[in-house]
């Protein structure tokens, strides 16, 4: 039995996620610490934890390091702990030996493994959202990695990247589901998805909506538990039933506490923060409102780098102008197969279920993009909700959609031809790299220890070779990316697949293609009868030959019966069809 190797596009994926984990190492140590409240307070957080219980609003920070900002009150207590635990066994010993800075450091360091870990969920989901397309999985994850705000975060110690984790878990899972049904293994999994991910912010709820919706209309099987209309309402259940017997008791805490399962206090917040609150209207009314949610590739660039947003909007319109080509050639192709396939109601049951797996596929892709822009509309709306209490539109905020918004930037970017993909693509690289290598002060140390100036500027080389690892990945898939035509009863299906990756197992085309390159036949035209036999059909195994009947017409006149005898790659003239040129270069292994 032959082992599969990983794919290229495999590789660049791991390229991108060990990137973002020693660039994230950089920005740890390379930055100042605690130089934002929000980090004080997440790592005042995480020591509670450490010593047996959770933090409270009013009390504020009381776990209090000689250095950095610390906030007036402990206004990230609201979120639940999962995120405080994981860190927690990184923070607290060193915290409670009298090593403040080593703390940080850690919790630093460990936060650097969830943006490694963000980074493969990304690419595993993309490769669910998009099964044809692995080097659109690729490029999402690379996207991911070299979002600037991406890698700030992931240098410091903020909960937001285990969110994102989980919300592209949760897109993968509900992907798999609407394109491939449901299984056991699927649900259990989808219920831990579901279960971690409400036990780090609220959020969440609307990618547990999103998976149970997924799951309700998940494509049905043909046989098992998982078939009908039952199993569809289990699986639902089960995922959302798991993270309220999880998470319940905290929001019950939340409300005890605060008055709301939010748990923040909004007159606080007007009446000491000089914050205020605005209407729906005024916040998306508000050019800065977006400008700032949105600022995730500005860096610190000097002076007016509005020029940054591009790196968002670029790739997005790309990917619409692609989505509607791709649309309309798809609708043309169908069109053309319809008016050929109307005459031919001959075909039988096996091109009656060609045609229904089809329609499936075009079901599933439909709904997969409701599933996205859902998703998208939701988080956005919840921020606006969020500032309309007086919240600020924090840039970290937006990274709980760059999940879904990296798949169709991938898309543009992936979605131009072989060469100019590769082209624009490096170049986007090159510049949000630069954006990130803007980032980083390599010339002293942070805190005035020059051991972690030696660790930045390591971490920093070695985050160099992955990013040339990348490039050079990118550039081998895009330029390696072949177009392979299969060819099904109801008509011709193209698929693009990129270098060293083959269809989705258990796809059409896969099948398709596993028969075409069959050891025991070479590839020819659909239509033309194998060289000298004019009885066996396509796919049965060599044997022999009966002769053929005089009196059966092959054409508009009849022809003679082919000579046996005759020789390799020797192709009929009374085909009609070319013969492939897989016959030409290799022979014909029809021919005796």
């Amino acid at each position: 039995m032959r082992r599969s190797r990983p794919s290229l596009s495999t590789w660049v994926i791991l390229a991108a996620a060990l990137f973002a984990a020693f660039a994230s190492l950089v920005c740890a140590w390379s930055q100042a610490p605690l130089n934002s409240g929000d980090e004080a307070a997440h790592l005042d957080y995480a020591i509670d934890v450490w010593h047996g219980h959770l933090p409270y609003f009013y009390d504020g920070v009381t776990n209090r390091p000689p250095f950095g900002i610390i906030p007036p009150v402990q206004w990230v207590s609201q979120h639940p702990p999962f995120f405080y635990l994981v860190l927690a066994p990184f923070v607290g010993p060193l915290w409670d030996a009298g090593h403040p800075y080593m703390s940080v450091l850690a919790g630093r360091s460990a936060n650097a493994g969830f943006a490694a870990a963000t980074v493969l969920s990304v690419g595993w989901a993309a490769r669910r959202v998009v099964p044809r397309r692995p080097d659109v999985a690729a490029v999402a994850a690379v996207i991911v990695s070299l979002t600037g705000m991406f890698l700030l975060v992931g240098g410091a110690i903020y909960n937001d990247l285990p969110n994102m984790t989980f919300g592209a878990l949760a897109i993968g899972v509900a992907a798999s589901a609407l394109r491939s049904g449901l299984s056991a293994r699927l649900v259990v999994g989808a219920a831990v998805v579901t279960t971690l991910g409400m036990l780090t912010r609220l959020t969440f709820v609307v990618f547990v909506l999103a998976v149970v919706v997924a799951f309700l209309l998940a494509r049905w099987r043909r046989s098992g538990f998982w078939s009908d209309w039952r199993g569809h309402v289990v699986a639902a259940v089960t995922v959302v039933a798991a993270p309220v017997l999880a998470s319940t008791w905290f929001w019950l805490r939340n409300i005890r506490l605060m008055g709301t399962i939010v748990g923040n206090d909004v007159a606080y917040g007007e009446q000491h923060l000089g914050r205020k609150q605005q209407t729906f209207g005024e916040v998306i009314g508000s050019s800065s409102w977006w400008k700032s949610l949105f600022a995730l590739y500005k860096g610190h660039l000097p002076g007016n780098a509005d020029w940054t947003y591009s790196l968002l909007l670029v790739p997005l319109v790309l990917a619409l102008l692609v989505g509607v080509v791709t649309a309309a050639v798809v609708v043309a192709r169908r069109l053309r197969r319809a008016r050929r396939t109307v005459g031919a109601r001959s075909t039988g049951r096996r091109g009656a279920l060609t045609a229904g797996r089809t329609r499936e596929e075009l079901l599933a892709d439909l709904l997969v993009v409701a599933m996205l822009v859902a998703l998208t509309a939701a988080v956005l709306v919840g921020q606006v909700r969020f500032s309309t209490t007086g919240g600020a539109p924090n840039v970290r905020y937006s990274l709980a959609v760059m999940p879904v918004l990296a798949i169709p930037m991938a898309i543009g970017l992936t979605g131009l031809g072989r060469v100019l993909s590769a082209v624009v693509t490096v170049l986007w690289m090159e510049t949000a790299g630069y954006i990130w290598f803007q980032i980083q002060d390599l010339q002293k140390a942070a805190f005035g220890v020059e051991r972690t100036l030696v660790v930045s500027r390591w971490t920093f080389v070695i985050a160099l070779v992955f990013f040339s690892a990348m490039l050079v990945g990118v550039c081998a898939m895009a330029l390696r990316r072949r177009r392979e035509v299969a060819t099904v009863v109801t008509g011709d299906v193209s698929t693009e697949h990129g270098a060293g990756d083959g269809p989705e197992p258990g796809s059409s085309t896969a099948s398709v293609a596993a028969s075409q390159h069959a050891p025991q036949h070479a590839p020819r035209a659909v239509g033309t009868p194998p060289a000298g036999d004019t009885s066996r059909h396509d796919g049965e195994t060599p044997g022999p030959r009966a002769a053929p009947l005089p009196d059966v017409p092959t054409g508009a006149h009849a022809t003679p019966a082919p000579d046996h005898r005759a020789e390799p790659g020797a192709v009929d003239a009374s085909s009609d069809a070319a013969p492939h040129p897989a016959s030409r270069a290799r022979g014909s292994r029809w021919a005796d």
